[in-house]
């Protein structure tokens, strides 16, 4: 057995990346990297399923004949063949994407509805350890995370099914030399030759530099590549058990956590819970946010000064009050008066975007909540409204009463929020409680009704 079918057999052993009786959608542009590995697969894995999948982007003129030569070649070998002639210009004006992300984005959504329509098991892509090394690079310069850093991921899931890239245990000069061992005769990509490109002049000049220093340069990253990968891995599954434990409440709208634990832990687990955060909230997570975002969300929390705000795109508002913060959409707000009656069992939306469930009966609830309180028939109706002037709260022991307005106070409460947190009232109209703040004395009864904040 050839040194190349020991590397990539390995490779896919260590990594996992197929097994027996897969079906294997392989993208093949025509180039000696995607050729190389169609011919790979089907020579030395027939218990593989393989089938080719050409995208024509239409953005050379050469496209049309790379798809018929991909096709010929099929025909030829038998192998089974799918062409999407892709619209990439009409979809960059659509969207304003760059030509890469539009090309890859038309790409991978063709390789995502060939796998539902084929039930294939793995897309496969012919990258390999020089175009990893480029990618490294690449992205140090521009500045990129830890998780960037790692390069190009042998394995990840995609659609039903993974995504995986066996070359990237070979350089570019040894899929060279197999081309020409199996006379396979592939297409160029003369842009591939032109300076034009930050990737080229890199693969061109910078890269075979590295490599007079060090001849096995690719074995260098691919060693970097995988332990970062794994650091970073088994940081992020810490991140998310470190967010559980600083998380008070969330809402798909709303996450509140602990200012004082968050500041428990190192900066590493600090940056990732906030992309945890950021990920939850946002439905797709807008491109103008960036590291400098991260940075200033931890100055914020970190900082001496007890209260700030600071806004993101889209309106997502993180807010600091003392030893909360609060990750939140800044909506257009209502903050005048408003009053629910509370005559029986029932789910009530609150303006501070709270939800205050009435259940008969005295019980505990059975998944996280902020606050409650129990309640006797002889307080019903009940009113939650928003306070008013001269509002007061019995204290405990027949201590007196005390003002609304002191217990924001006293509870740090923001002032944009006082106007919409809740008031809970009795019949006679007399302070009940403050949820989350304070409670007053009960009557002694039996309770009737559970009110729980969420």
């Amino acid at each position: 057995m050839s040194d190349f079918r020991l590397k990539v057999k390995a490779y896919c052993e260590k990594h996992e990346m197929v097994s027996s009786g897969d079906k294997v959608l392989i993208g093949v542009s025509g180039g000696p990297d995607s050729l190389a590995l169609l011919h790979f697969f089907r020579e030395n894995r027939p218990d593989l399923k393989v089938e080719a999948v050409h995208v024509d982007h239409g953005l050379r003129g050469s496209s049309a004949a790379d798809a018929a030569y991909v096709k010929a070649y099929c025909k030829l070998h038998q192998i089974p063949f799918h062409l999407l002639l892709a619209d990439v210009k009409g979809r960059m004006e659509q969207t304003g994407e760059g030509v890469q992300e539009a090309a890859r984005k038309v790409r991978y959504a063709y390789f995502e509805e060939l796998m539902e329509e084929t039930g294939a098991d793995v897309v496969m892509i012919g990258q390999h350890a020089d175009d990893q090394v480029e990618t490294i690079l690449f992205r140090l310069m521009r500045g990129t995370s830890m998780r960037g850093a790692a390069g190009i991921m042998p394995v990840r899931p995609f659609a039903e099914g993974k995504m995986v890239r066996p070359f990237l245990s070979v350089t570019k000069s040894e899929i060279e030399q197999y081309c020409e061992q199996h006379d396979l005769e592939p297409r160029r990509d003369p842009t591939n030759e032109s300076d034009a490109y930050t990737r080229n002049r890199l693969r061109r000049h910078v890269i075979p530099l590295l490599k007079k220093e060090n001849p096995l340069l690719h074995e260098a990253f691919e060693r970097f590549s995988e332990e970062l990968g794994e650091d970073n891995a088994w940081l992020e599954q810490e991140a998310v058990k470190a967010l559980e434990d600083v998380c008070v409440t969330k809402s798909s709208e709303r996450f509140h956590l602990s200012v004082e634990k968050f500041r428990t832990y190192g900066l590493p687990l600090q940056r990732r819970m906030i992309h945890l955060i950021l990920n939850y909230l946002y439905a797709k997570v807008p491109t103008s946010l960036s590291s400098a975002h991260t940075r200033a969300i931890l100055d914020l929390l970190k900082q001496a000064h007890p209260s700030g705000d600071l806004h993101l795109p889209e309106s997502l508002t993180v807010t600091r009050s003392y030893q909360d913060g609060y990750f939140h959409f800044q909506r257009k707000t209502d903050d005048a008066a408003y009053s629910y009656l509370i005559d029986k069992e029932q789910l009530i939306e609150l303006p501070d975007r709270h939800m205050l469930d009435v259940q008969a009966g005295e019980i505990v609830p059975d998944k996280p909540y902020y606050d409650l309180y129990y309640v006797s028939e002889s307080f019903m109706p009940l009113t939650v409204r928003s306070r008013r002037d001269g509002d007061k709260i019995r204290l405990p022991d027949g201590k007196g009463s005390k003002k609304i307005k002191d217990v924001f106070i006293e509870k740090k409460v923001p002032l944009s929020q006082r106007n919409r947190h809740p008031i809970v009232t009795a019949a006679d109209g007399s302070v009940l409680w403050i949820p989350g703040l304070r409670k007053a004395p009960s009557d002694g009864k039996p309770a009737a009704y559970t009110l729980i904040y969420y």
